[in-house]
């Protein structure tokens, strides 16, 4: 793995805590808590950067064989 396929392993996995932490305060009604346009805004650049991603077929070759 490069050390650009892990640092977006990284950027993916604290985009999944971020998103585990919003479901969670809307689901016990907090959604009023939440600044909803910067979570849109950090999706967005990670889309962004997901669609800069020539290798994407790559990573999930790299996934499976665990390299």
């Amino acid at each position: 793995m490069t050390s650009e396929v892990a640092a977006l392993a990284v950027l993916l996995r604290k985009t999944q805590w971020l998103l585990d932490d919003v479901a969670y305060e809307v689901a016990a009604g907090r959604m009023d808590e939440i600044d909803l346009g910067q979570v849109a805004g950090v999706l967005e650049g990670v889309a962004k950067l997901l669609r800069s991603q020539g290798e994407l077929p790559t990573l999930a070759t790299d996934a499976k064989h665990g390299s």
